[in-house]
C-alpha cells in the first residue's frame, strides 16, 4: 500500500515499555519553514500542493547537516525547543521523572500535517486549510504502526479531525463528559481501543490555564 506520510515519527527508546505500559504517542498540529530565501521555498512550503516530499534530500539547509526533511519530528525532540520543553517539564510528575530528555524518551512524536507550513516574517498558526484528508491517512499509518494505548493532541486545529469528525472514534458523548479532553477510537488494525486525549497546545497562552484539567484526565487514561 502507497503510504500517506511524509515525516518518520520520533519513537524513544522507552516507548514500548510505555508509561505504566501505556504506549502514548504526541501528535503536534505542524512543521514550519522560516527560510524565505531559499531557492525551493515557495515550492515546499506550497498551501495549495501540501507536499514538501520532492525536496527531501534537496533542501540546502538540511542537507549541509547532514539531514533529511522527513526525519524533522526526531530533530525537535533532541534540540528540544520551548515548545517541547514545555510539555515535558509538565508530564514529568506523572512519570516521576525531573528531566525533559526522560520524559521523550519514554514518548513517540510526530506532527499532523504533511508538510512544512511557511512561516515567513514570525510565527504563523495552523489553519484548518492547511490541512488535508492526506494527513489522517498519515495518522492512521502512524497508529497502526505504532499500536499506540494513548494519544496526546496538541491543540484546536487538529482536534476536529482526531475526536469530532474522526469516523473511528467510538464514544463522542464522552468529549461531552470530560469538557472535551476524552475519547476513545478502535481501528481494526490495532487490538485495544486508542484514548484520544486533547489539551492546549503547549505553545499557547493558553497551555498553563488548563493543565490541571489536562494532567487529571491524562492520569486517569494512563491508570
Amino acid at each position: 500500500m502507497e503510504t500517506k506520510r511524509f515525516f518518520k515519527p520520533f519513537i524513544g527508546d522507552g516507548y514500548s515499555s510505555g508509561i505504566n505500559g501505556q504506549k502514548v504517542l504526541v501528535i503536534g498540529a505542524s512543521f514550519y519553514c522560516a527560510n524565505p530565501d531559499c531557492k525551493f521555498y515557495n515550492q515546499c512550503t506550497n498551501v495549495e500542493s501540501k507536499d514538501s516530499s520532492f525536496f527531501d534530500a534537496l533542501c540546502p539547509f538540511y542537507e549541509s547537516h547532514g539531514k533529511q526533511l522527513h526525519n524533522e519530528p526526531s530533530y525537535c525532540v533532541e534540540e528540544l525547543p520551548q515548545t517541547y520543553r514545555k510539555f515535558a517539564m509538565s508530564l514529568a510528575a506523572i512519570l516521576g521523572v525531573e528531566e525533559p530528555e526522560q520524559v521523550w524518551n519514554k514518548l513517540a512524536f510526530t506532527n499532523y500535517c504533511q508538510f512544512f507550513l511557511p512561516a515567513e516574517n514570525s510565527f504563523r498558526p495552523t489553519f484548518a486549510a492547511d490541512l488535508s484528508n492526506r494527513d489522517f491517512d498519515a495518522f492512521i499509518e502512524t497508529c497502526v504502526e505504532l499500536q499506540p494505548n494513548i494519544i496526546i493532541v496538541w491543540g484546536s486545529t487538529i482536534n476536529r479531525p482526531l475526536l469530532h469528525n474522526n469516523p473511528f472514534v467510538i464514544d463522542k458523548n464522552q468529549l461531552n463528559k470530560t469538557d472535551g479532553y476524552v475519547c476513545h477510537m478502535q481501528l481494526s488494525e490495532v487490538t485495544h481501543p486508542i484514548s484520544l486525549v486533547n489539551c492546549y497546545h503547549p505553545s499557547s497562552r493558553a497551555w498553563w490555564g488548563g493543565i490541571d484539567e489536562f494532567v487529571k484526565y491524562l492520569t486517569k487514561e494512563i491508570g
